[in-house]
């Protein structure tokens, strides 16, 4: 079983995340290519399932979020704290439903209550391989038919205990060749690069305050020609 690190902002994810695990991901995508391409057996289904909860921040119960605080947070004070600020904030009138999103408490809750559905793929499902950014996630497995059932587990996981449900915008069963797009990432086997949206943002938004973190980006993610293009918008930028 793998399972990979949460990070706190999307650019850290990207920068760091994504370019440890994504090459590892390429790696294992690659191997499971090359093993069928030496041995001359049926191909084995390599399949990743790509899935985001569908309105997170409007969707999360208050009473399954303190409950699960008060696992761990014994102290009366700091519980009742805790409740005023849950219980300040819904997106259904008369319910204890929703938290504000951005507030930097919200990020934190949903962390908290997002890990139950980590322990629930770490430990029941055992599956190949997870990542999780926020309400984005990608599920890996070698077997089909156990894809799917990992997939028909944690939506009712999600469903019963979370009270949350799936995006179906979002909710594809991908074979690797045909690449995944995770996070303005692409990966393949053979590797991986930015999205055009994310290569455009990285150039809009470069300054003088940002510039290593996007040079490290298009370093890790881009190939050679784009990294030569993107230094020439740095001096540019640098000139001016």
């Amino acid at each position: 079983m793998t399972t990979w690190k949460k990070y706190t902002t999307r650019l850290l994810f990207m920068t760091h995340g994504l370019a440890e695990k994504g090459k590892d991901l390429s790696e294992r995508l690659s191997a499971s290519t090359h093993t069928h391409t030496h041995t001359h057996t049926a191909k084995p289904f390599f399949g990743i399932w790509k899935g985001d909860v569908k309105k997170f921040f409007d969707s999360v119960d208050q009473e399954i979020l303190l409950k699960i605080l008060s696992f761990r947070i014994k102290d009366n004070t700091t519980l009742n704290l805790l409740k005023e600020i849950i219980y300040s904030f819904t997106t259904v009138q008369g319910q204890k439903i929703g938290m504000p999103i951005g507030n930097l408490t919200s990020q934190i809750f949903a962390n908290i209550y997002l890990n139950e559905l980590d322990r629930f793929v770490k430990h029941e499902l055992r599956a190949k391989a997870y990542v999780r950014y926020g309400d984005d996630f990608i599920l890996v497995e070698n077997d089909a038919e156990k894809l799917k059932i990992f997939r028909t587990k944690t939506i009712d996981f999600l469903k019963n205990n979370l009270k949350l449900k799936i995006n179906p915008k979002s909710d594809k069963i991908i074979k690797p060749a045909h690449g995944l797009k995770f996070l303005g990432v692409k990966i393949w086997p053979s590797g991986r690069t930015l999205n055009k949206r994310s290569l455009s943002r990285a150039t809009q938004r470069l300054n003088h305050s940002n510039i290593s973190s996007y040079s490290g980006l298009i370093k890790r993610h881009c190939n050679k020609k784009y990294q030569k293009y993107f230094d020439w918008v740095v001096l540019e930028k640098l000139n001016f």
